[in-house]
């Protein structure tokens, strides 16, 4: 009989541990824990050999998975005992980690007895899939030789398992998965499971483009393609949507997540759709965003009632190793964080492999966590097929060379059971290359327009303004608390300030208006991040608390009975993942407001993957349109580097086609007409936002109620008043600046300066900039900024204003420069200092215009 799990552990240790959990229990994990308790419990006990017999079955319960023969490329010795058969057989599960004791029995029970499972899996329907997959990938290794299709030879047991984790999910009333995949093995999943046409996958294969020439589109590689079909599997129906995602790894996962929310908050919750992300090995483990998304499982924000994830774990990530890849055990171990079914399977085994999906759909619809199986098998090839595995894997790869491939293999095993015969096998590979060969042929008039997906909209300009009752309305109700509310002392103040004063409305009561009033038409809002209920500069207070007793009244989800739903959420501390999710729920809902705010805007710096690859560019690379607003803080204030820049210039750097409006709104009435086009579907594009921080209590950034009202409107550059006489120098910036050159132009008493503020910065509104420089042809254009040279937006404007200028026909048509020299850091880190180069660029903006200012 083969030794404990424990027999490698020495005497001496157990030994130490036995006495520290003596001495206090608590002081050892809580798995030693266990175990010492039932030893005690063995010592007590008469009937010593149903002692031993626990103890056993704790140590394969807890242990087993550590002994499973879990490897198709290794000859482990097959299990002699029945809790052995189960635990370290080619099916095992972790379960010691599992904080909530009823689940963790749940899950013993399921796996040990079936309790709670369906019917197994018919293997004839097993050993289809498998051929399937099989002749799949024979048929394109033989067409494309040398094309990179990342195959799954080695891994076919995947086309199976994801069948099988669907047709359950339809079996158990599911109606829509939202699946997250790799490019491992995308395309037979694609083709063989998801419903895509394989003569339409061939021609783009092929180099057809995927999308329709008018609008043109760059587009991308097949195996990063959507798709969205429906199925109907063992006889039930569920729509299946599969993201477009990039080669960053696990970067969809919390697209996936937020897009199942999504359709969940209008289905009715977490039972109607059911999230799958597929990984690899090397991936899941090494991305942080694997974490960062599982810490999003529960928090009431981000649940989705659990997903069910599945790792082709090929057992090496391009060239390396396990060893190289990973300091855990197994590459599941982020899981053990939370209360997560996790089951291990061997690939050859495809009956195990149907049966881990099976436990994962029951548990997570009758736990609702996350379930994990870990498909453990092998890569045939290289990491993609013209890559030569055997130089750096050469023992590794003559393994597998000898390894009979699983479709065959498991066939041979059926035909042994007497479950099929030779000929039924014979039938069921010739009438896969018969429908492959089929398609293939079809692939030649396949017809990219024929694909279904539209232009992007144009722009509009709609009706922004609100009428006044209604802002006094919401306005009212905003600025009461709920009888009998005990409020902190200083909430007071707060909510007077709430009041509608047609003098002067401030930044955030701008933005509770906006907010209000389109829930009031009917337009949900949902706003997420970090602190942003209360808002980090401490100006929302959406939640009012209760002092007293705790409780929380949210007004804007209390204006009247038939209004859409307000949804504001704390995040967890994490860009990444929380981007990422509030990008792909705005990919579900366009007819929602969604919003992600940055504590701080240079914090984006941790979610810069979802920035590049999905907010700047899904659209063009997968026609996935997006309204997502980003809030980005965004202003120097001596406060330190870290807090000042939400670097403008690199979404400056990203804007092209139309991909996105950047804009830095220095009025609260600006800001309002911005969230209300975006919120009305007027601009079919991310729209981001350089906000403020100073000017959210600022005493001139305010505006009247006129500029709220019907016939109002964004304007994307806005004139200030001049002093008399001719103008000399227009001065043109963005953001806080403009209320600094303002004061200075005041208090200077300076003549001939004309003060423009750019608020839209993407597309840059050209005309309007022509406009106003044709009424001072003669003066000079001073670009101001107080980021550093390299940084801001000069760098990215400087050639377009000497467009505009020569087009509206000045004298002096190259732009000047004014403001910080060029720098390594965003800002400097010493009030004083920031004080002074503050007045020194305000110096520089407003010298004589013989004198000259220093030009880029």
């Amino acid at each position: 009989m083969p030794s404990s799990p424990l027999s490698g552990i020495s005497h001496s240790y157990l030994e130490a541990m036995q006495s520290a959990f003596q001495a206090d229990p608590a002081s050892v994990e809580p798995g030693w824990r266990v175990l010492f308790q039932v030893l005690a419990e063995a010592d007590a006990t008469p009937d010593a050999a149903v002692s031993a017999a626990a103890l056993r079955a704790m140590e394969w319960r807890d242990r087993g998975h550590l002994r499973a023969r879990l490897d198709p490329l290794s000859a482990d010795a097959a299990p002699q005992e029945a809790l052995e058969a189960v635990y370290a057989g080619t099916l095992t599960v972790e379960s010691a980690h599992i904080d909530d004791a009823a689940r963790r029995a749940w899950l013993r029970a399921a796996v040990e007895d079936g309790t709670g499972l369906p019917v197994p899996s018919e293997p004839r329907t097993l050993l289809a899939d498998l051929i399937a997959a099989e002749e799949f990938e024979a048929l394109l290794a033989r067409k494309f030789p040398t094309k990179k299709r990342f195959g799954a030879e080695g891994a076919e047991a995947v086309v199976p398992l994801l069948r099988r984790v669907l047709a359950r999910a339809a079996a158990e009333g599911i109606s829509r998965a939202v699946i997250g995949t790799m490019h491992r093995g995308r395309l037979s999943l694609m083709t063989n499971v998801l419903g895509r046409a394989f003569a339409r996958l061939v021609a783009e294969v092929k180099g057809a483009h995927p999308f329709p020439a008018d609008p043109p589109r760059p587009g991308d590689v097949p195996y990063h393609l959507g798709h969205e079909a429906e199925l109907v599997l063992d006889g039930h129906s569920i729509t299946v949507t599969l993201l477009a995602n990039p080669s960053h790894l696990e970067a969809v996962d919390p697209l996936v997540l937020g897009r199942a929310r999504a359709a969940q908050d209008v289905a009715g919750g977490p039972g109607t759709v059911l999230p799958v992300i597929l990984h690899t090995d090397a991936a899941v483990i090494g991305q942080g965003v694997v974490a960062e998304c599982i810490q999003l499982a529960h928090p009431k924000g981000y649940s989705v009632g659990g997903t069910v994830h599945l790792i082709i774990n090929n057992q090496i990530g391009f060239t390396t190793e396990p060893g190289e890849a990973r300091s855990s055990h197994h590459c599941t171990g982020p899981w053990k964080a939370v209360d997560s079914a996790i089951l291990h399977v061997n690939g050859d085994d495809p009956v195990a492999v149907a049966r881990a999906a099976d436990i994962a759909v029951a548990w997570r619809q009758a736990q609702g966590c996350d379930a994990v199986v870990d498909l453990v098998c092998y890569r045939r090839n290289g990491h993609n097929e013209i890559d030569e595995p055997g130089f750096t894997q050469p023992r590794l790869y003559a393994r597998i060379a000898g390894q009979v491939p699983v479709a065959r293999a498991f066939a041979t095993r059926l035909i042994a059971e007497g479950i099929v015969t030779d000929n039924e096998v014979t039938a069921l590979a010739e009438a896969a290359r018969t429908r492959l060969q089929a398609e293939f042929e079809k692939a030649g008039s396949h017809r990219t327009n024929e694909s279904g997906y539209p232009p992007r909209p144009p722009g509009q300009s709609g009706e922004t303004g609100v009428g006044a009752p209604l802002l006094e309305e919401i306005a009212t109700i905003l600025a009461a608390a709920p009888a009998g509310m005990a409020l902190h002392p200083r909430m007071g103040r707060v909510l007077r300030q709430r009041t509608l004063d047609p003098a002067g409305i401030p930044w955030p009561s701008a933005e509770a208006l906006a907010f209000g009033s389109l829930l009031r038409q009917g337009v949900p809002v949902r706003l997420s991040g970090q602190d942003v209920v209360r808002g980090a500069f401490s100006h929302r207070h959406f939640a009012l608390a209760d002092a007293q007793r705790g409780s929380r009244h949210v007004g804007l989800d209390a204006l009247a009975p038939d209004q859409a739903r307000f949804q504001a959420f704390n995040s967890p501390l994490s860009e990444y993942a929380v981007l990422g999710f509030e990008y792909g729920y705005s990919l579900e809902r366009p007819e929602a407001l969604v919003i992600w705010e940055a504590q701080f805007g240079d914090f984006a710096n941790g979610a810069q993957i979802v920035i590049d690859q999905f907010i700047a560019a899904a659209e063009a690379k997968w026609c996935d349109p997006s309204r997502l607003v980003l809030l980005l803080p965004h202003g120097l204030e001596g406060q330190g580097p870290e807090h000042s820049s939400a670097r403008l210039e690199r979404y400056l750097q990203l804007a092209a086609d139309g991909n996105m409006r950047i804009v830095q709104p220095s009025t609260p009435a600006n800001y309002f007409h911005l969230l209300r086009e975006q919120a009305l579907g007027q601009h079919d594009c991310p729209l981001v936002v350089m906000s403020p921080k100073k000017l959210l209590r600022l005493p001139g950034a305010v505006s009247p109620l006129a500029d709220f009202l019907p016939g109002s409107g964004f304007r994307p550059l806005v004139s200030t008043a001049t002093a008399s006489g001719p103008v000399e120098t227009v001065l043109l910036c963005s953001g806080k600046i403009a209320y600094e050159l303002e004061e200075a132009r005041t208090a200077l008493g300076a003549a001939g300066f004309a003060i423009l503020r750019l608020e839209r910065l993407y597309p840059l509104p050209a005309a309007e900039i022509v406009g106003q420089l044709r009424q001072w042809p003669r003066a000079r254009l001073l670009w101001v900024q107080e980021e550093p040279e390299n940084m801001g937006a000069w760098r990215w404007l400087d050639r377009q204003l000497e467009t505009l200028t020569t087009e509206a026909g000045c004298v002096h048509p190259r732009p000047a420069y004014a403001g910080r020299p060029a720098s390594a850091s965003p800002a400097g880190s010493f009030h004083g200092a920031h004080d002074d180069d503050q007045r020194a660029i305000l110096e520089q903006a407003f010298a004589s215009p013989r004198a000259g200012s220093r030009a880029a």
